[in-house]
């Protein structure tokens, strides 16, 4: 009897080991497709209209637009809650993203690295916020009617988040080392998948990736991906997606 117990316990933890990686792959499937399709959106605005710089708010359009077809409700500039003591306009997540019939939210930050231009608060500071943010207070919210798009109760939900980084050609380079080691490391892991197996993993071949003079492979992994935007120019739009880690709670600022 206690071995036939033993067994049946077994045989629950893989069933739920089993669930957890299918939500996992789940999750980095939702985030590759957004980073593909916004890097084949940039393909199309470029080769459509010779765009060179957008703003952030133009980058909505294809997200949401995905999310939507992989039955996500969408809302941009969700509102979390207000802490004791504190001041000013109250902070926002740029994107969160709810499936209700898989239990699911997604809470996304986007950052846009213009061309020599340097860039507002960094990566780092995104996924610390982003590692603090819990179920509770995306639930509180919708519960207190801060919530403009999504009403429906997300009590139960698994949480996931990332932060989602667009740029031209090599022009992350110098942002990424100002960034907390943590992210660096996660960077560094894309552009080792980055290169055929063939090539060095080394900075010089890293920048010659960015630039299209070498070959690349698209990036999909848990930690993230990594998708290239074609030009007319050669001057690539590049997409990373960093997809929170445990050991964001630990990046210091």
């Amino acid at each position: 009897m206690f071995q036939e117990i033993y067994h049946l316990n077994i045989i629950h933890l893989k069933c739920m080991r089993a669930a957890i990686h299918r939500e996992a792959l789940a999750l980095s499937r939702l985030i590759h497709q957004i980073t593909s399709g916004i890097a084949g959106w940039l393909t199309f605005e470029q080769m459509r209209a010779g765009v060179d710089n957008l703003r952030e708010a133009e980058l909505a359009k294809p997200l949401e637009a995905i999310a939507k077809g992989r039955g996500y409700e969408v809302e941009g500039e969700f509102p979390l809650p207000r802490l004791p003591g504190a001041r000013g306009a109250p902070k926002c997540v740029d994107f969160i993203l709810v499936n209700h019939q898989h239990h699911s939210v997604v809470a996304i930050e986007m950052k846009y690295k213009k061309t020599d231009k340097v860039m507002a608060g960094s990566i780092s500071s995104d996924a610390k916020k982003l590692s603090s943010i819990t179920i509770s207070d995306i639930e509180d919210q919708i519960q207190n009617s801060k919530s403009n798009v999504i009403k429906k109760s997300v009590l139960g939900y698994d949480l996931s988040k990332s932060v989602l980084v667009l740029w031209r050609e090599a022009g992350i380079v110098a942002q990424i080392r100002k960034e907390d080691k943590i992210i660096k490391g996660q960077f560094l892991n894309f552009m080792k998948k980055l290169l055929p197996r063939e090539l060095d993993a080394n900075p010089e071949n890293y920048s010659k990736a960015m630039l299209g003079v070498l070959p690349t492979h698209p990036v999909g992994i848990a930690s993230g991906s990594m998708r290239a935007g074609s030009t007319i120019t050669r001057k690539k739009f590049w997409v990373a997606a960093f997809i929170e880690r445990p050991n964001w709670k630990n990046i210091l600022l």
